[in-house]
């Protein structure tokens, strides 16, 4: 008997079912519509495997792909043919090539618009990032593989200092060095970017004075602090340019309000049970149906079968036309005012869903753009005359800093200043002077740009504004900042939660940079690691542990179960201790050894019961930083499932 999924139904009527073969490998995928006149159109994915049940070809209406491995099981490439269908949506014939070396290693990416090279030290680190047109990106680390500084062919970018958990402590921007501070938790408690240079910065740090005493002096053009409560949302932000600002949530860490001591900025919400935002009128319950939401505020929606928005009406003279391919990729967008063609996009997207190029037209201004990635960040925006290299804080998307380029102007360096979840606030330039500045609206919308010397399109992490939509692309997906939700359904279905349009619980403590589940999003085990959780450096933690459901019965321990609620964490949260946890805690791993040993237990010795167990285990997860909702509402869903296997109706 067989526990492999064969028919999802979702709450929309949109039906899917896989078909496998004797090896247990999706070879089929049928789809099956609903639209809002309840037709029921249908598409299909084929999938060819090897006798290794390697995926070697992916067919369907719009493309054909096949991929090639080498000896070690490494993807060598992918060969896309676009069908007439995918022609007439603008996909191209496309070829990507990877290369490794004998340890595994990526060293060369090959794609229609330049080689990305790859070098490493003897840990593995990534030393040398070569550009297709030669540059090299060094990275120099100390210890175990802390980033100390970025260059760009020897001219420094960014110097690191880091105190003795490892954590940044300073950092240099230009002219500017940016110091931060952390409470007990690891989470950012106050930051500032100084005119004093950083050695002097760093000679007042080691006479042991407070250096959060030095946050508002009148040297430091940018300064906020950050305050958070027990269960660890924000509650509080002050901040020099914008004032202080305060924050509520529901019980289960939903934003309710956002007070900005004014009327003008101050927002409310409410959400309904599948946390869907609503009006302040109870009418609006009635107009919320099956997650696709009809009506907001000002704003009307309407979708396709498969779930996608293709009509956003804004009052009475703005309306929004969206096309998609098969994969509910956004290929064309139009804007009409008063029903006159305002813009227009056109999109492309590589093999990987990578959006590697588009086209914009505002009002008659045609603009040409192509996107190079590294893996899942983009690592290059170009247009004609000019490119901007991007460089991230390592292991995230947060940006740190662009390098400019101008035909006939040379390089110009600018750099980021993120709030404490790495939103873009400000750009500096190399003078240390404020080029752009944002103040936003709680989901992401820009409220207002007090200076716009120079474009910035990025947003939440992961995310990057289109001008003629309004819209945040975000790698799988596009995000409406409007209305704080994504135009498309979840690409990993219920793995990345019951709601598939949802951005997050809340915006100020969560990040979601590809549109997939995010940090602390609750799933299964067998979801959060399964085909579909694209990489998102995410990985499932269980809190009812295998081994303890082995002890217990109710599982064997040849088999993993695949439905064993999880939540997906990061490597800080999840398995590294606090010398390598960048915010210097411990994930949950560590902190669940070291409770055992509190109770007299060994690492693998696991409690007699269940209560006294998810004791421990949810205990490490507070301990880990992880917010206490998401605990709690694991520790539920674990209960509940250990129930199901035992038949047991008791704790």
């Amino acid at each position: 008997m067989s526990d492999r999924l064969s028919e999802e139904v979702r709450v929309d009527n949109l039906t899917r079912r896989f078909s496998y073969n004797v090896g247990g490998h999706l070879t089929r995928l049928d789809e099956i519509g609903y639209g809002e006149n309840a037709e029921r159109p249908e598409r299909h994915t084929l999938f060819e495997r090897d006798t290794l049940g390697r995926l070697v070809a992916k067919i369907n209406r719009d493309t054909s792909q096949t991929f090639a491995y080498d000896d070690g099981d490494r993807l060598l490439s992918i060969e896309r043919q676009p069908s007439t269908v995918g022609k007439q949506l603008g996909i191209t014939e496309e070829k990507l090539e990877y290369a490794y070396d004998l340890l595994g290693r990526l060293t060369k990416e090959i794609t229609p618009d330049g080689t990305l090279g790859y070098e490493y030290d003897p840990l593995s680190n990534l030393t040398t990032l070569t550009l297709p047109d030669g540059r090299q990106v060094n990275h120099l680390y100390y210890g175990s593989g802390h980033l100390h500084q970025l260059n760009l062919d020897g001219q420094v970018i960014s110097d690191m200092e880091r105190d003795d958990l490892h954590r940044e402590v300073y950092r240099t921007q230009g002219k500017l060095t940016s110091c931060f501070g952390y409470d007990a938790m690891g989470r950012k408690a106050w930051q500032f970017a100084s005119t004093l240079p950083a050695d002097k910065l760093s000679q007042i740090h080691n006479t042991g004075i407070n250096t959060s005493l030095l946050v508002e002096h009148a040297y430091n053009p940018i300064h906020r602090r950050y305050q958070y409560d027990p269960a660890g949302e924000l509650v509080r932000t002050l901040d020099k340019l914008r004032g202080e600002i305060k924050y509520e949530y529901e019980a289960n860490g939903q934003l309710r309000s956002r007070d900005t001591g004014s009327l003008i900025g101050s927002e409310e919400f409410r959400y309904d049970a599948a946390a869907n935002r609503l009006d302040f009128n109870a009418r609006q319950f009635d107009k919320v149906k099956d997650n696709r939401i009809r009506q907001w505020r000002d704003q009307e929606y309407r979708y396709d079968p498969w779930g996608n928005l293709i009509e956003k009406r804004s009052g009475h003279s703005k309306l929004q036309h969206f096309t998609y391919d098969c994969e509910n990729r956004l290929v064309r967008a139009e804007t009409l005012v008063n029903g006159t063609l305002e813009s227009a996009g056109h999109y492309r997207y590589d093999s990987l869903g990578r959006r590697v190029a588009k086209q914009a037209e505002i009002n008659g201004d045609v603009e040409q753009k192509r996107f190079l990635w590294q893996g899942l960040r983009m690592l290059r925006e170009e247009t004609p005359g000019q490119d901007i290299l991007y460089l991230y804080e390592p292991g995230s998307y947060a940006p740190l800093a662009r390098v400019d380029r101008v035909e006939g102007e040379g390089q110009r360096v600018y750099y980021f200043h993120t709030d404490q979840i790495g939103t873009p606030l400000e750009l500096t330039d190399s003078d240390g002077r404020i080029v752009w500045q944002a103040t936003y609206r709680s989901w992401g919308a820009v409220e207002g740009l007090p200076v716009k010397e120079v474009e910035q399109n990025l947003r939440f992490q992961g995310q990057y504004i289109d001008s003629e939509t309004g819209l945040h692309y975000n790698t799988f997906r596009f995000y409406d900042p409007a209305v704080g939700r994504f135009l498309t359904q979840d690409p990993i279905g219920l793995e990345g939660g019951i709601n598939f349009y949802k951005y997050a619980s809340n915006p100020t403590g969560w990040v979601d940079p590809q549109g997939l589940a995010n940090l602390f999003e609750l799933g299964t085990y067998g979801g959060l690691n399964g085909d579909l959780h694209v990489g998102d450096n995410l990985q499932a933690h269980e809190l009812l542990r295998h081994e303890f459901l082995v002890q217990q019965e109710v599982a064997t321990k040849a088999t993993r179960l695949a439905g064993n609620p999880s939540i997906a964490l990061d490597l800080d949260h999840h398995t590294r201790g606090p010398a390598k946890d960048t915010r210097g805690v411990g994930g949950a791993h560590w902190h669940e050894t070291q409770i055992r040993a509190s109770q007299g237990l060994g690492k693998n010795d696991f409690a007699p019961s269940l209560k006294r167990e998810l004791d421990i285990t949810s205990g490490a997860l507070r301990k880990a930083g992880v917010p206490a909702s998401r605990v709690k509402a694991l520790k539920r869903q674990a209960k509940k499932f250990y129930r199901s296997l035992s038949g047991c109706t008791g704790g």
